[in-house]
């Protein structure tokens, strides 16, 4: 007997198999890509945010010395801190009978300014 294998249908279903694996590999390769850059991003963003908070808690620590040694003054009681665009304000109450202080402000902030989306547009006859 003879049999003929007919490699046409199987060899377009290969290829059609090849080129949705190429795909999805390329799709997978550049979300991964894409989630490497963010966790960058979000990592150095992190990194700053806890040192201005060091700062902060630093600034506490050493206000909180100088009302234990009775040299507080009223301008000690705020402080700011900046890095790489992030602001961190610090303000604390006067000290009360006790010797005890509040954490009046905590401010974490960066302050952002978007583009203008129409600085490209065509104003008329303006020159």
């Amino acid at each position: 007997m003879n049999h003929k294998v007919r490699l046409g249908p199987i060899a377009i279903f290969l290829v059609v198999v090849a080129v949705i694996l190429t795909t999805l590999s390329l799709l997978t390769f550049a979300t991964t890509s894409a989630d490497r850059v963010m966790a960058e991003r979000f990592a150095a963003v992190t990194k700053i945010r806890y040192e201005l908070e060091a700062e902060g808690q630093k600034f506490l620590k050493e206000y909180d010395e100088k009302v234990a040694g009775g040299t507080a003054a009223a301008a000690d009681r705020s402080a700011s801190f900046e890095k790489d665009g992030y602001t961190l304000e610090v303000e604390v109450s006067a000290p009360d009978n006790n010797g005890e202080v509040q954490v009046t402000r905590w401010d974490l902030r960066k302050d952002w300014k978007a583009e203008d989306p129409f600085q490209n547009l065509w104003k008329g006859n303006e020159q």
